[in-house]
């Protein structure tokens, strides 16, 4: 990995997973992006994921991130945003199957919210139909507040 900004560790049983900023070319990254973007591209809601996305890049003064997570220096998650004002607005979160149910995704959620000191409000894209996503959006105290309609 290219800048290794270590922002949290996390032991559960022999297991040590960590989570760290990487930059968007990071070939851990993009191998989960392509995968999870490919089963994502058929979902309900999945073009104005993408406009909605491609919109926040545009923002003046935006700032991009990126983490990964991984267990024993395998990447199994990660999580893309962008921070606006004081607004972390997370685009993507997702973990391997076979990974989930370990608290992955709730501390890359909790290193998102910590990843700028000046931000104080969360906002985090959930597609139609990621129920689980949704679920720990709300377990970490963030609940569903809006659902775009359009056509596809």
């Amino acid at each position: 990995m290219s800048r290794e900004v270590a922002l949290a560790t996390h032991l559960v049983g022999s297991l040590c997973f960590k989570v760290f900023e990487v930059p968007e070319s990071d070939a851990n990254l993009q191998a989960l992006k392509t995968a999870t973007e490919t089963a994502h591209s058929s979902q309900r809601g999945a073009s104005g994921w993408t406009f909605f996305t491609a919109l926040l890049r545009e923002v003046s003064g935006s700032k991009q991130f990126a983490l990964l997570s991984e267990i024993d220096n395998i990447a199994v998650g990660y999580l893309t945003g962008s921070i606006i004002g004081t607004r972390c607005i997370i685009t993507s979160l997702y973990v391997e199957e076979k990974c989930r149910s370990l608290g992955i995704g709730a501390l890359l959620l909790a290193c998102a919210q910590q990843f700028e000191a000046n931000t104080n409000e969360t906002l985090v894209c959930v597609l139609p139909g990621q129920r689980e996503l949704k679920n720990l959006c709300e377990q970490a105290g963030l609940p569903a507040q809006l659902i775009f309609a359009g056509t596809p």
